[in-house]
């Protein structure tokens, strides 16, 4: 028997390669050089979390994620210099949705689930992307929980109580495979088991609320299953 009835994974880092996969989107819709478009993207990436950031923080009821990668994108577009064509806007944004997983997604999804573990998305995305997201992945989830159903973003509490009240199990009754350093923090503030994907080699901000174990990538899961 697993331990866990319910693993839970971010999408953005903690799931899928945004970088591999949106890099050359951006090099391609805005003719950068690979250089150029990863410096962007990371701009944008910073941004749009700022934008999340904000949402919560400003307390006028959740912007959405859509929204927020909309904003970041203007944002980071002034901050390079760079022109965003209208008729390339929306196809930047929507190259967001059908992110590619990590390469080892499929391998350990699928030994998750060869142990009884129920697997869901658990992400500030709106239920839109997330979907896209979980289109690309060769085991589906079981369950999407978006942001949308708790009213604001991680790290607040409330997200990581999406998967209790819609299933009826407690916060130990699921491990939150986190890909940020902040998505840990709000775990393990919230009770919740937490393995961090960290393949930057990043350190949390608070360590008192240090993830139960973290590795380069998602096989690491799999020890505390």
């Amino acid at each position: 028997m697993a331990k866990y009835r319910l693993v839970t994974f971010d999408a953005y880092t903690g799931l899928a390669d945004f970088r591999a996969t949106l890099t050359p989107v951006v090099a391609r819709l805005l003719a950068l050089p690979t250089d150029g478009a990863e410096a962007l993207l990371t701009t944008w990436r910073s941004g749009q979390l700022r934008a999340a950031a904000l949402s919560n923080a400003l307390k006028r009821g959740r912007t959405s994620f859509h929204d927020c990668t909309a904003l970041a994108l203007d944002h980071a577009a002034g901050v390079h210099g760079v022109t965003v064509p209208a008729a390339r806007r929306d196809d930047l944004i929507a190259a967001w949705y059908p992110l590619r997983p990590w390469p080892e997604a499929g391998e350990v999804l699928r030994a998750l689930r060869s142990r009884g573990c129920e697997l869901a998305i658990l992400s500030n995305g709106d239920r839109a992307m997330l979907e896209g997201i979980a289109g690309e992945l060769p085991v589906p989830p079981d369950h999407i929980f978006s942001t949308e159903n708790s009213g604001v973003y991680k790290p607040a509490p409330e997200v990581y109580d999406l998967p209790v009240h819609a299933l009826g199990i407690a916060r130990g009754d699921y491990l939150h495979v986190a890909g940020g350093a902040d998505d840990v923090i709000g775990a393990k503030s919230a009770g919740v088991a937490c393995y961090w994907n960290n393949r930057s080699g990043d350190r949390v901000l608070l360590p008192e609320f240090g993830a139960d174990a973290e590795g380069p990538d998602l096989r690491g899961v799999l020890e505390l299953v």
